[in-house]
């Protein structure tokens, strides 16, 4: 039976590479006669210093006939400088063989003023890059490459093709995007529609409108940018923000036309297998209540359906049958939470496929409907209270009860629900929390310290270190929490390897670290006759981004959810003066606080500091309040405690912002034992004195 299936797979692989090999060929073809020929200047007025890596672009034209599946790109750069003769001399063109072709027409140089054709179908290799794969993602896409021979600095490059066909599984609808400008300035951009059926068009960031005119009975639209400007770049803009000049054009006629295409693949009406059935049986006789089923089926597709996706063709769309992902025991995001969907159904609990865009989520309602905007799919289940409930069954290793498992910021949504015609906005619930202790022993001044470290992750932050520590060896991870607290103090020692404690009823992690810190005292920054051991809320130091500019025009991302809360405790060699702090900080973006004390004896310092952001960016109109707030932050997250350097030879910590306590009450107690010893001498010369006068008496 083994043998067999090995040459069963064989075979199919056999089949598969003389596909791939036929589909492989590439054709040297005219430019098709719909195509609208575009003059560009040579030299336009662009400045040279505005170009990086060397390459202007001085055409980009993409043209598109929609009834002839025909897609036809020409690009013209010229060489600006001998770095881009690396990347100019590259061509790259990707496609997908299992339903497209694709059809060479020209390959120019021209160096001063002389055209050198340089197209060779023979030049060109087809290569698998599958860039996706690390994620285990293939979609059997080809790239065909050509490294052009003797290209030099001041060449143009002319490059055309056509690729024909495409994905049988949007049927009859079109849509499709593109920029109208690029990071850097382009001579000229064209974007060229031949459609039959009528298209809406939206731009963002432009006022650019098309020219519609008429081609053989069919509508055309065409948009023309020349000497275009590169956008506005800010530092750690967020990932959906769209600076570019955006254009979107699309036939679909509003979002429940997405949905309606979207439930033409996900079947509602499925023949369950043998198995399938038997899975489902298995988790109702095992679970009565629906929370707990919930919670079994998701497990059950996140941790026993590996994640891998073969996506070639309409498998970018279509899901595998619930029936063959149980068989094989891996899917892609659409193939498990279609299973997952499906086993809820059957269990009589309401669930939905739904479509995502993991990056651009939260800008999606700028866009026009379209299913190409979306990148990933998640499931909605709605329980028997009607409360809604999203889940990503990608995911692995997550914990807690199915109405608190954690599930990410992906902002507006599309459930594929028949009725439903626009976009849900995902509420983050997240009760994430990060809560550090740390514990510091200085025994000595000058001398090193102990430091314990108690790490509490709860709701997603326990999820994040849950796959971390199950996925690295446990030396691994004990050198990458070194290297963390190397960054931090020098001379740093493992006491102890770390150790995990998950409690997963409550998805919540324990981590516990023990160091030695051989230097923690450094000479004080401004006086070198000091040292000082400074104390600051790492944990918090990590996500609190701080930034250079006062004004911003563009949004501003930050690390959300996050809260987090960080606890230094310091145990001293003797007792120490410090002012009691009580600070706090609010803004529009996030909450800070942070508090100082000495116990009663002044030996323990104790320094507690908590921050909570209140949403994923800042905008433009707040982020003034955000600036002003943040330097405030600034100021107190370093608490420094220092002394004299000569004081550094074993000695105690003496208080020197008051008496020292210890002293103190030493010579209180000196001056009462003495007082009390004179008072005793005077009581006992009175009783003699008392004594003898009545005997004289």
């Amino acid at each position: 039976m083994f043998t067999k299936t090995i040459q069963q797979f064989a075979l199919v692989l056999f089949i598969l590479c003389s596909l791939s090999t036929c589909y492989a060929q590439i054709k040297v073809g005219n430019t098709p006669n719909w195509v609208v020929n575009q003059s560009y200047e040579q030299n336009p007025d662009i400045d040279l210093k505005e170009i990086s890596f060397g390459l202007l672009t001085l055409l980009s034209d993409e043209q598109i006939h929609i009834p002839k599946e025909e897609r036809y790109i020409r690009i013209v750069r010229k060489i600006t400088d001998n770095v881009g003769v690396q990347d100019g001399s590259m061509i790259s063109i990707n496609y997908d063989p299992t339903y497209q072709q694709l059809l060479l027409h020209n390959v120019t140089v021209i160096r001063n003023g002389k055209q050198m054709n340089k197209l060779n179908v023979n030049d060109f290799q087809t290569i698998r890059q599958e860039s996706n794969s690390e994620s285990y993602i293939y979609d059997g896409s080809l790239n065909a490459v050509n490294n052009l021979a003797d290209i030099r600095n001041g060449d143009i490059l002319d490059i055309s093709y056509s690729i024909k066909g495409f994905n049988p599984i949007v049927g009859n609808h079109f849509s499709g995007a593109t920029t109208l400008n690029d990071f850097q300035p382009v001579g000229k951009i064209n974007y060229y529609i031949i459609a039959e059926n009528p298209l809406q068009y939206k731009t963002l960031n432009s006022e650019s409108a098309p020219k519609i005119g008429s081609y053989k009975g069919y509508k055309t639209y065409n948009w023309e940018s020349t000497l275009t400007e590169k956008p506005l770049f800010e530092d750690n803009m967020p990932s959906w923000y769209l600076p570019y000049e955006h254009l979107f054009v699309s036939d679909y006629k509003d979002w429940n036309a997405v949905v309606n295409w979207a439930l033409g693949i996900y079947e509602t009406d499925l023949q369950l297998s043998t198995a399938l059935k038997a899975k489902i049986e298995q988790i109702q006789k095992n679970w009565e209540d629906e929370g707990d089923r919930i919670t079994a089926t998701l497990k059950f597709v996140q941790n026993e359906i590996r994640y891998l996706g073969l996506e070639s063709g309409i498998g970018a769309y279509k899901p595998f049958s619930p029936n063959k992902i149980l068989e094989q025991r891996f899917g892609d995001c659409k193939d498990k939470s279609y299973l997952m969907v499906t086993m809820l159904r059957h269990m009589g609990i309401e669930a939905y496929p739904v479509l995502v865009n993991s990056l651009l989520g939260e800008s999606l309602h700028q866009f026009l409907p379209s299913p190409n905007v979306f990148d990933h799919v998640v499931v909605k289940v709605v329980d028997s209270d009607n409360e809604p409930f999203f889940y990503d069954p990608t995911f692995s290793n997550q914990f807690g009860n199915y109405s608190s498992v954690s599930f990410p910021d992906y902002g507006k949504v599309l459930v594929i629900k028949d009725g439903v015609s626009t976009l849900e906005q995902i509420v983050n619930n997240d009760k994430s929390l990060v809560e550090v202790f740390d514990i510091f022993e200085l025994p000595t001044v000058g001398g090193p310290a102990m430091l314990r470290v108690m790490t509490s992750y709860k709701g997603a932050e326990a999820d994040i270190m849950r796959r971390r520590y199950k996925s690295s060896s446990l030396s691994t991870i004990r050198d990458e929490f070194k290297s963390y607290y190397d960054n931090l103090y020098n001379g740093v020692e493992v006491i102890e390897d770390p150790t995990f404690d998950d409690d997963s009823i409550y998805n919540k992690i324990i981590v516990e670290e023990f160091y030695k810190i051989n230097d923690i005292w450094e000479p004080l920054v401004g006086n070198e006759k000091n040292i000082a051991v400074n104390f600051a809320p790492y944990s918090i130091l990590d996500v609190f981004l701080s930034p250079n500019e006062k004004t911003r025009k563009t949004p501003f991302a930050l690390f959300y959810p996050t809260h987090k809360k960080h606890n230094i405790t310091v145990k001293l060699p003797n007792r120490w003066g410090v002012e009691k702090d009580n600070i706090k900080v609010n803004s529009k973006s996030f909450d800070f606080s942070m508090a100082s004390k000495l116990d009663g004896s002044g030996r323990t310092l104790y320094l507690n500091y908590e921050y909570q952001n209140k949403n994923s960016f800042v905008a433009p109109e707040d982020f003034e309040d955000y600036y002003s707030k943040n330097k405030a932050v600034e100021n107190i997250l370093s608490y420094y405690i220092y002394i004299p350097k000569s004081e550094a030879s074993n000695k105690p910590i003496y208080n020197t912002l008051g008496p020292d306590t210890d002293d103190l009450v030493s010579s209180i107690a000196t001056i009462f034992y003495w007082v009390f010893a004179i008072v005793i001498i005077i009581v006992i010369g009175l009783v003699v004195f008392v004594i003898k006068r009545n005997k004289k008496g």
